[in-house]
């Protein structure tokens, strides 16, 4: 299957239908990605995945989180990427989708609409939500937040996008659902962005998503989301952000909506040309258990806390260390003894990039 889709994308970069940009300039970019770790859970899970996040997974191990080769293209109208993927963020993220699709990363082609700076593209593609990427050292911190480790990471379908003034972007997307390869029923889903560069300072970005997620033979329960986050420049050395997502799903018996809600303030500081710290406080609730099934009373209501230490003497490379801990309502977290209150760990990762 793999085999398959690196076969039909190489054949849609150069086919001969697109003779006419043999005259332009062309690009072909490779990068890639290796992140390493070994993480400790303070509650150490009997069988050694950790709960509720899927970075780091797995407990009392060193383990590879997720390698990554990307291949891109790139002409005045015509672009493409395609990218492969393996680690126990696949394990994690991908345990739904058929086997053969699990290691591709992104495959997308993309066409440019007249002399515009707008594109449509169509394939698989990062998700068009959220703070943070599944790339680790994109992020502030190692571990993601529970926002959006309970958001989707990719989507499968078409993507416009294309800026609305000077300082605004906007993406509209048709997906085959909420994080799916395939789809699962025969409606699709919507998705809007709107990202505002107001200054170098301060930057917005609101994203949606609209759909049902349930099978055909269920009651039609569509799904409502927004995702919020401000980014900002405190000083020369220190930046800030704050994140709010809010969902809601229509009952399967009733006319009204289950809902959760999760939000996030982060800091960064740059200490020294090769050291950094961050830190992040969370809160995700979802009582109804929507997004977060535990069977117990409150449902996944969680607070949480990190903080991050990276040492980056090239730009290329990252070493990380991070503290993470939460604190549920409920007794939701495996541990040796049972199911524990508490939760928390230590983890160490090593990261390189080539672009």
């Amino acid at each position: 299957m793999v085999r398959c889709v690196i076969v039909t994308f190489v054949l849609l970069i150069v086919s001969p239908s697109l003779g006419q940009e043999s005259d332009q300039e062309t690009s072909m970019q490779f990068g890639g990605f290796v992140d390493g770790y070994y993480a400790f859970e303070f509650t150490r899970p009997p069988g050694k995945d950790r709960s509720f996040t899927t970075q780091p997974l797995r407990h009392n191990e060193f383990n590879l989180n997720l390698a990554l080769f990307a291949l891109q293209y790139n002409t005045e109208r015509v672009h493409g990427k395609f990218g492969l993927q393996a680690g126990t963020y696949v394990e994690s993220n991908y345990a739904a989708e058929p086997a053969g699709l699990q290691r591709i990363h992104e495959a997308f082609v993309g066409l440019r609409l007249g002399q515009s700076d707008w594109w449509v593209d169509m394939g698989l593609m990062a998700s068009h939500i959220g703070f943070e990427s599944a790339i680790s050292s994109y992020n502030w911190t190692y571990s993601r937040a529970l926002m959006a480790d309970f958001s989707p990471f990719y989507e499968t379908g078409m993507r416009l996008s294309g800026p609305v003034s000077e300082t605004a972007t906007f993406t509209l997307v048709v997906v085959n659902g909420w994080q799916n390869l395939r789809e699962t029923n025969d409606e699709k889903a919507l998705g809007t962005q709107i990202q505002i560069q107001h200054s170098d300072r301060f930057s917005f970005n609101w994203s949606t998503f609209l759909g049902n997620e349930q099978p055909d033979s269920q009651p039609w329960q569509p799904r409502i989301f927004n995702n919020f986050f401000g980014q900002f420049q405190i000083s020369e050395k220190t930046d800030g952000a704050l994140i709010f997502d809010v969902g809601f799903q229509k009952k399967p018996s009733a006319g009204s909506f289950n809902t959760w809600y999760a939000a996030a303030i982060y800091g960064r500081h740059q200490m020294t040309e090769t050291i950094s710290m961050a830190g992040r406080l969370e809160y995700f609730a979802d009582k109804n258990q929507v997004i977060a099934p535990t069977g117990t009373p409150n449902g996944f209501q969680t607070l949480g806390a990190s903080i991050n230490l990276d040492y980056a003497p090239t730009d290329h490379f990252v070493w990380r260390i991070e503290a993470r801990g939460f604190r549920p309502k409920d007794r939701i977290y495996p541990s040796y003894s049972g199911f524990d209150r508490l939760s928390g760990f230590l983890v160490s990762s090593f990261a390189v990039s080539i672009d």
